[in-house]
């Protein structure tokens, strides 16, 4: 399950110079839905209910109307779920520009977004009266997320009615969310700016698109808009757009925003005339956006933190995805496993990352509670990479015994008048093991019934802590969640240096050379990373002349690879250990020196993805491998 945000844009609240006649919003109605009658016809035992989804959706605030057509604890259900309002006034209403403004989505992705409803307007409460009454609006979902409608009713216009959401008609799919419902009386040509979207960074010289969100909150369609958009500079134009009542569409600015010099701008927007008309509610009729030209284009790295724990049984599937991500994109990816409700918990790491269905993911803390697969993390590397960063992050280490200092410089690349980031560390360590039954790990794969996952379909359920290794696990937050404060300068020069010195003491119970610092830069206007970099504390605690770099080909291979390095007068073990942490090959050379080229068979290795280790007493040095 995944959480959708609304795009990064500045939101403006909408003005209400409409008559409203009936509003509801759930977040004072709790659990039971108090003020509504719930009605399971259908006499499953499952019905409409109360939650807090603004994790998932965070317009949708505290409240929200949920009926269900699957839960973990019935699987599949067929519901024939009523919620129906008490009386609503209409008497006073006029028949002119009546509307009944909603929102529905759901939080599930395909195939099981499809779920279907009916709204009602009628003078009854019975179940069997409204069902018989012609709908007002009827939708199968067509995807996940949240949709807004409009409908016009002004037909009830001077009547006592009740209003009615039927889930019905569907079948094992997820999760049906109804919120934010109105009846109103709307102006005729009013416009409200619902966001402005702008890249946040971008390359002097170079054009860049200015789209402002425009939801249609009067009465009429809207045909044309002047907008204008100001950096101490009006840029006003006329755009024909057609939206009809209730609809938001974005539309794209005439006029390009730019800079010849790395600069920081700070843009208004207004909507001044909706249809040639002065717009019937000005209040809601501005927006604002944030906008740097940076003097070089860094490198950006993607953090993903993948919220998981050894209880949850779909969670080796973001194992396998991680391991993929690590050896598929070395340079700019990075990973963070937050344990969850079992051993390698840390809460305050667990309580700031806010994942709520697992597993789930954060990718740069921009995308909460995204979808956890291979694909969808490839997906998301993707459309972030190569994203312009207004810094760039180093960081080195330095040891004395167990007791490790971090030092992180962020170097920007464009000006701040009143910056608002911070600086952080995550400390991460990977080939972790327990004895313990916690550390057993739950997996629905096993026996191969959803499926090949990176060898768990071959494992049991759960798999022992004796053949489980734990990958990625964060392990501390120097910081805390959102950063250090103080450590970044409030007014920012382009070519500006922020430095922040953090201490860490690598505890009895982790082991020092599997560990490394995830630096990160903290946006605290919005809490997203910004821009990050790791460093392994193999690098502080390893003569630079005893660090390998192995060579392993072919790769993929099929019957042998071939493992070459530079030995350091050691012992060394090569091991090939599959990705649910199972070593399926090990050998140990005594005493090597010099060039090594060892050959390693791999012809009885199922197809799939492997890490291979070159390891001595001290350090180990890691690669993933592919046999095909």
């Amino acid at each position: 399950m995944k959480k959708i945000l609304l795009p990064v844009v500045a939101l403006m609240a909408f003005g209400a110079s409409a008559q409203t006649h009936f509003t509801e919003d759930f977040n004072a109605a709790g659990a039971a839905l108090t003020g509504w009658t719930a009605t399971d016809v259908d006499g499953d035992g499952q019905n409409w209910y109360g939650e807090d989804f603004s994790g998932y959706f965070p317009e949708l605030e505290a409240g929200t109307a949920i009926s269900r057509s699957w839960t973990g604890q019935t699987g599949a259900l067929s519901p024939n779920n009523f919620l129906t309002s008490g009386a609503i006034d209409l008497t006073s209403a006029s028949g002119t520009n009546l509307f009944l403004q909603f929102s529905a989505g759901t939080i599930e992705g395909a195939p099981y977004h499809a779920e279907e409803y009916n709204v009602y307007l009628t003078t009854s409460l019975d179940p069997a009266t409204i069902a018989s009454a012609t709908a007002v609006f009827n939708e199968i979902l067509p995807s996940d997320g949240m949709f807004s409608h409009s409908v016009d009713v002004s037909a009830f216009a001077g009547q006592t009615v009740y209003l009615t959401f039927r889930h019905f008609n569907t079948f094992d799919m997820n999760t049906l969310l109804i919120d934010n419902i109105s009846i109103k009386n709307l102006q005729d040509d009013d416009a409200a700016v619902a966001g402005v979207s702008l890249a946040r960074y971008a390359a002097v010289s170079t054009n860049n698109t200015l789209s402002v969100e425009v939801k249609n909150v009067g009465g009429n369609d809207i045909t044309s808009l002047e907008i204008n958009w100001n950096d101490g500079t009006d840029h006003i134009q006329t755009i024909n757009q057609t939206i009809t009542p209730g609809s938001t569409v974005s539309v794209d600015h005439p006029d390009a925003v730019s800079a010849a010099v790395a600069e920081e701008k700070n843009i208004t927007v207004t909507i001044s005339q909706v249809n040639g008309n002065a717009d019937a509610d000005p209040s809601n009729n501005d927006g604002a956006a944030k906008f740097n030209t940076v003097s070089s284009i860094l490198q950006k790295n993607v953090v993903i933190e993948e919220g998981t724990g050894t209880w949850c049984g779909w969670c080796p599937r973001g194992a396998v995805a991680m391991d993929y991500m690590v050896a598929t994109y070395p340079t700019q990816f990075i990973g963070v496993a937050v344990h969850n409700g079992d051993p390698m918990t840390v809460t305050e790491y667990d309580n700031g990352a806010d994942i709520s269905g697992f597993p789930g993911a954060n990718v740069d803390r921009a995308i909460l509670g995204a979808s956890v697969s291979q694909a969808a993390f490839e997906t998301f590397y993707n459309d972030r990479k190569d994203l312009v960063v207004p810094a760039g992050i180093d960081a080195t280490t330095s040891v004395s015994g167990n007791d490790v200092t971090i030092d992180v410089a962020a170097t920007f690349v464009t000006p701040f008048a009143a910056a608002d980031y911070r600086l952080a560390v995550v400390m991460v360590e990977d080939h972790v093991t327990g004895t313990t039954s916690g550390y057993n790990q739950a997996n629905y794969y096993a026996g191969n019934g959803s499926g090949a996952m990176g060898g768990y379909e071959s494992l049991p359920d759960p798999v022992p802590a004796a053949d489980m290794v734990y990958d990625h696990v964060g392990r501390a937050l120097l910081g805390g969640y959102d950063g250090q404060a103080g450590s970044v300068p409030a007014v920012i020069t382009d070519g500006a240096v922020a430095n922040y010195t953090f201490n860490y003491t690598v505890p009895a119970t982790s082991t020092f050379y599997n560990m490394h610092a995830v630096a990160l830069l903290i946006d605290q206007s919005n809490g997203e990373i910004v821009n990050a970099a790791q460093v392994a504390l193999s690098q502080a605690g390893i003569a630079e002349g005893n660090s390998i770099e192995l060579n392993v080909y072919p790769n993929p291979a099929t019957d042998n690879l071939t493992v070459a390095f530079e030995a350091q007068n050691d012992d060394y073990t090569v091991s090939i250990t599959d990705l649910s942490g199972r070593v399926v090959s090990t050998n140990t050379y005594a005493n090597l020196s010099g060039a090594q080229s060892i050959n390693v068979a791999v012809d009885g290795l199922n197809t799939g993805n492997y890490m291979l280790s070159v390891s001595t007493a001290n350090a180990s040095f890691n690669k993933m491998v592919s046999i095909k």
